[in-house]
């Protein structure tokens, strides 16, 4: 059985979770947050999270074993079947990694763990999300889904990148992204109502609070 290493608090292993589950792959839930402990780097290199734990070794990074999980497990399908659809879906998914949750996570450790907020950052991380935002919605299709008719691997990901990225935003800024983006606001209601991703959300619901607790 493939065993996902991980915590439930994390938005990339909460994409490869509910990637899972909307295939009906059967696995278990290993409990590990990151670490640089020389056992846990054979797991995953840099110490991050999630990895996959595979009967061939173990797979680190979400979008390889996203990739991985689509070649070995393809039905359901969660990527098109046209190949320039494929490319679309993927570009998605990178663009949310890269221009979403990358400017985003610059104030995590503020937010979360209560670290000084760098000024450079928060003058810099809203205009750079603005103007991200706005090139979203030039590759984003919300037809109904935001790679087309079919809900796909880049409907997971923006989902839980998109979470982290308010719940990262709205305390910083007192800014409601999704009361100025009607659209992706639709579409984000669409994608959490799913069986799924309610599974998954609460899961990191109920992980958020036990340490929002311990914090108090």
């Amino acid at each position: 059985m493939l065993k996902l290493h991980g915590v439930a608090l994390s938005n990339y292993y909460n994409i490869v979770k509910q990637a899972m589950l909307e295939k009906g792959i059967a696995f278990e839930e290993i409990t590990a947050p990151p670490s640089q402990d020389a056992s846990f780097l054979t797991k995953s290199p840099m110490g991050k999270i999630p990895c996959l734990e595979t009967p061939e070794g173990f797979l680190s990074e979400s979008l390889a074993i996203i990739e991985y999980l689509e070649e070995t497990h393809p039905t359901p399908s969660l990527l098109p079947g046209d190949a320039y659809q494929r490319a679309k879906t993927r570009e998605i998914i990178k663009y949310a990694e890269l221009y979403l949750d990358g400017p985003a996570r610059r104030l995590l450790g503020h937010v979360i763990f209560g670290a000084p907020l760098p000024q450079q950052a928060f003058d810099e991380v809203r205009p750079a999300l603005e103007k991200n935002l706005t090139a979203l919605k030039r590759i984003a299709r919300f037809e109904p889904w935001v790679a087309g008719t079919e809900f796909s691997l880049a409907d997971i990901a923006l989902l839980h990148i998109m979470g982290l990225v308010l719940a990262i935003i709205k305390p910083v800024y007192d800014w409601d992204i999704l009361a100025q983006e009607p659209e992706l606001a639709n579409w984000m209601q669409r994608a959490a109502a799913r069986e799924h991703s309610l599974t998954v959300l609460a899961a990191q619901k109920k992980v958020r609070e036990a340490m929002m607790a311990k914090q108090a």
